[in-house]
């Protein structure tokens, strides 16, 4: 609930909106840049896959009928994605 002067109440706290702001514009930061760094770092099929499944959440079913693949090849295709971001994150 934000009140007349611009706060946000969160559970009986109140929070400034120009934090709050700040925050999800961080959040957002973040999040572009490891999408940029994702869209670098895998293949084309591997980067839908990632940003399909695990960054909209849709089912690897769902994903495998967009992409016109088997469930068991996104499988695959994930596993091998995560291993790259792994490894990078890992800084090897």
């Amino acid at each position: 609930m934000v009140d007349c002067n611009g706060n946000i109440e969160n559970d009986g706290k109140i929070i400034d909106s120009t934090i709050y702001d700040n925050v999800l514009i961080e959040d957002e930061i973040i999040d572009r840049l490891m999408i940029s760094k994702f869209k670098e770092l895998l293949e084309a099929e591997e980067f839908n896959v990632v940003m399909l499944n695990i960054m909209q959440d849709i089912p690897q079913k769902e994903v495998a009928k967009i992409l016109n693949k088997s469930q068991s090849s996104i499988s695959k295709i994930k596993k091998k994605a995560l291993r790259k971001i792994r490894k990078f994150m890992e800084g090897s």
